[in-house]
Order: structure tokens, then sequence, then C-alpha cells
């Protein structure tokens, strides 16, 4: 029997090596309690070790809202609890959360934002590699708004806006529209709403048809070297393509092309 907190995240597998996964509490503008983000957590892992998927689509669900951050609701009712104090106190580990970069996860991630990307919303988007938006899409780092600090959106926002336009959002709390993302370079394309899942299943599958070790190795050497000085990224970065070039993968795609084919890639 499937429980409420597991019904608020969806998992599957679609054609072309393509996942999907979906925030599924749209009642609540899918919001996440911390079931839900320890379901995350444990979905991410199981798409690492499933050889079948290389690209994954993360969205929510309904036409209201990506993610409107974490369940404030629940928050208020554990905050006088010993579970809520031991959540905050600044000596606990931080939780495993892809938010954090530190899960590892090296396949690529395309993210349709329909409706509002609020607060931890917001900073999931963050975490992810390909951001296509419905034109009523929303955004806003609000967690000041209720008296909240995000130590990732600190973090995260300075680093992929510029500084200014980040703590603007991060003092403020105010929303963007689509548009104004995409003019901060927030999200690669804003589309009708009617179209968001067919755009980033078909972004998704695009990035899919390529070999799946070449996918991985690239966001690998793209994140890691985002912690890097230029000549240690780069240093890095061509690490990476030694060992890449030693997979049968880089040996079939020079192959194929010598011999007018398509490439069969193994994933090896």
């Amino acid at each position: 029997m499937v429980s409420e907190d597991s019904a608020h995240l969806l998992y599957e597998k679609a054609p072309n090596r393509v996942a999907i996964v979906t925030l599924n509490r749209p009642e609540a503008l899918n919001a996440c309690t911390r079931a839900m983000w320890r379901q995350l957590a444990e979905t991410w892992d199981e798409i690492k070790r499933d050889d079948e998927v290389s690209v994954v689509v993360l969205t929510g669900a309904g036409d209201r809202a990506f993610c409107a951050g974490v369940d404030l609701v629940e928050m208020a009712g554990t905050s006088a609890s010993q579970d809520r104090a031991q959540a905050v106190s600044p000596f606990a580990p931080p939780p495993r959360l892809l938010e954090n970069w530190d899960m590892d996860f090296w396949k690529p991630i395309v993210c349709a934002i329909n409706g509002l990307a609020l607060g931890s919303g917001f900073s999931m988007i963050l975490a992810t590699d390909v951001r296509i938006a419905s034109e009523n899409a929303s955004f806003g780092l609000s967690q000041i708004k209720w008296g909240l600090l995000s130590g990732h959106a600190t973090q995260l926002a300075p680093r992929f806006l510029s500084f200014p336009q980040a703590m603007e959002l991060l003092l403020t709390g105010e929303s963007i529209t689509a548009t104004r993302a995409y003019e901060l370079g927030l999200v690669n394309r804003v589309v009708p709403q009617d179209r968001l899942m067919e755009e980033a299943v078909a972004m998704a599958e695009t990035i899919a048809r390529h070999p799946p070790l070449t996918l991985q190795g690239i966001k690998e050497a793209a994140v890691r070297g985002l912690d890097l000085g230029m000549r240690e990224a780069i240093v890095w970065g061509l690490r990476m393509e030694r060992l890449n070039s030693i997979t049968e993968d880089a040996a079939e795609g020079p192959r194929a092309f010598a011999e007018k084919r398509q490439p069969q890639w193994k994933g090896r």
C-alpha cells in the first residue's frame, strides 16, 4: 500500500533513457515536508545506480507551483519540540540534499518550472543543469519574509547570479517573473504553459542521445571546477578528458564518424 507521504513524490521512467521526478503536493503548492526531502535524497541515490537512466526531468504537479519551498505549516507545528531543536542545531551535520552539492550526482537534470518557485524551491532549481520555465512561473527567495535564513540560497544565488541581483532577492524576498529570470540567466528559456513538459522532455531526450559516461563526465568536470581557481580547474578538466578517452564510447564515436554511421553507445 502506498503511504500518503510517498505519494507526494512521483518517480517514473520515460522512453529514451529519461526519468521524470515530480513533486506531488499541488494542494500545498508542492511545498516540501521533511519526509519529501528524505524521499528526494533516496530517489537521487536510486537514479545514480540505474544505468538505464541518463537524464532526469524534475518538475512539480499542477500548474500553480513548481515548489513553494519548505512546508511552513509543518515547521510551525514542530517549532517547540526537541526534534525541531535538533534540526536547527548549528552543530548538526547538513542533510544529504541535492542543493548541498555534495551528493556526487552527475546525471544531467532538466528542470521544468511551472508556477511558483519560492524559497527552497528556488534553491532546488539552482542545483539543476538546464531550466525551462512556463510563462506563468515566478521566482523568489522568500525566506526573509518569515524570519528565515537559507544556508543554500545565501551561497548559491551569489554564485549563479550577479552579486547585487542575488542580494536584492535575498534581502527583499520579492519575486521576479519568468521573463526577468530569463534576462538574469536563471532559466534557459520560457515557453507557454501547455508546452512546458513537452519542451522539457524534448530537451532531456536531446541530451540523453549522447554517451552516458561522457554526459556524467562533463557535468562532474564543470561542477567540481566551480570550486577551483582557473589553472586548477583546467587541470581537473583535462584529467576528466583523459578518463573519458579510455572509455569504449570515446573510441566508438570517431569510428562511427569514419564509417559514416550513427554511433552505438554502450555506456562503457
